[in-house]
């Protein structure tokens, strides 16, 4: 099973509220939607990966050991960060894009 943290929902709500609020090409709400219930697809296969990355960036441990990256678009990547526990299921701690992560 997949589980969100109340963060990781969080996180979900302002990417719509930023994507339909960008000051350089704001996007309409059903596409903003579709923007972020793409991003929900792939939160809710995590758990039937077989391979789980480990985070590698120190901005991505804060939140999970495991990091999934979601390339939307070629500038724009996605981080899901999560962690996993004894039975499997998979806990999305923080969502942030590449704007966000600090190398």
């Amino acid at each position: 099973m997949v589980y969100y943290n109340r963060k990781a929902y969080d996180d979900l709500s302002n990417i719509f509220y930023g994507l339909i609020m960008w000051s350089k090409h704001p996007l309409a709400r059903e596409h903003a939607m579709q923007y972020v219930d793409d991003i929900e697809k792939i939160c809710k296969t995590l758990d039937c990966k077989p391979y789980h990355q480990e985070a590698s960036y120190d901005i991505h441990k804060i939140y999970g050991k495991y990091v999934h990256l979601y390339k939307r678009n070629r500038n724009t990547c996605w981080y899901i960060i999560y962690n996993i526990d004894l039975f499997n299921d998979v806990f999305i701690e923080k969502i942030m894009n590449n704007y966000m992560t600090i190398k």
